[in-house]
């Protein structure tokens, strides 16, 4: 069966998931959470950083951080998404 692999970079390790578990997916403190398709992003978003706890957060799409203005509307087919917590330094 063949994987994808994705770089956990502050962490610095590799995070294997085999293609045929999800395709949809978003990381949060190391859990991999489905997504629906056709879901608010925001929404989607909120709710996984809620849950998790974080009072401020990043976002990853698909390797990429994502500032608020350049998200897109809606969760589609195939997202890669990585939700951190980001601590302000004060």
């Amino acid at each position: 069966m063949e994987e994808q692999r994705f770089w956990a970079r502050e962490e610095e390790r590799v995070v294997d998931t085999p293609e045929a578990d999800v395709t949809t997916f978003a990381r949060v403190n190391g859990a991999t959470i489905t997504l629906d398709p056709g879901a608010s992003f925001k929404d989607t978003c909120v709710r996984l950083s809620r849950d998790a706890g974080f009072g401020k957060f990043r976002v990853f799409l698909n390797g990429a951080e994502v500032k608020p203005s350049e998200a897109p509307e809606l969760v589609s087919e195939g997202m890669r998404m990585e939700i951190r917590a980001f601590d302000v330094a004060g």
